[in-house]
């Protein structure tokens, strides 16, 4: 219990430290959640960054969400996976069948998500695809890409942090 909360402490401390909870949208970001919503031909991605009880979108594409609880979303449980969190029949997993996103509008489907890992190991996010049909497993080829293009959003997010840190407008 102790090691959950000095771990979720420390990515709350990581997530205010990158400067970007409740930023508007930046060209920097958009591209990947747009690149990862074309590689899976799916009409929603998000590059979400979980902070205490919240899921912040940062980046969006296919939905105006902005932000919504921790726990009624999918990305807080791809943080701290190993590789890419799927879920091809959320209707049917326990741990997602009941959420409002699910039984409710978008009415997913199918999620991938990848955790965006930051240098120092802490996870903080994750960049998704969402689908409102169901869908085959990705291939490995999808896989790879969207872990690859979430590594790639996570050296961005410490880049902008070191720029901010350094007075220098990102």
């Amino acid at each position: 219990m102790l090691k959950n909360v000095f771990h979720e402490r420390r990515r709350s401390l990581a997530v205010k430290g990158l400067g970007v909870l409740d930023t508007p949208a930046e060209p920097s970001f958009d591209r990947f959640v747009n690149e990862a919503a074309a590689a899976f031909d799916a009409p929603i991605a998000l590059l979400s960054l979980i902070h205490s009880d919240e899921q912040w979108v940062k980046a969006r594409h296919g939905l105006t969400l902005s932000c919504i609880p921790r726990d009624s979303g999918f990305c807080g449980h791809a943080i701290d996976h190993e590789g890419a969190l799927e879920c091809c029949d959320p209707q049917s997993d326990p741990r997602f069948g009941t959420l409002a996103v699910v039984t409710g509008d978008p009415f997913i489907r199918y999620y991938i998500g990848a955790p965006l890992r930051l240098l120092n190991g802490i996870d903080v996010g994750a960049l998704c695809v969402v689908d409102t049909v169901r869908r085959p497993p990705a291939s490995p080829d999808q896989r790879a890409y969207l872990l690859g293009l979430a590594r790639q959003a996570a050296m961005v997010l410490e880049a902008r942090a070191d720029l901010h840190r350094a007075g220098v407008a990102a």
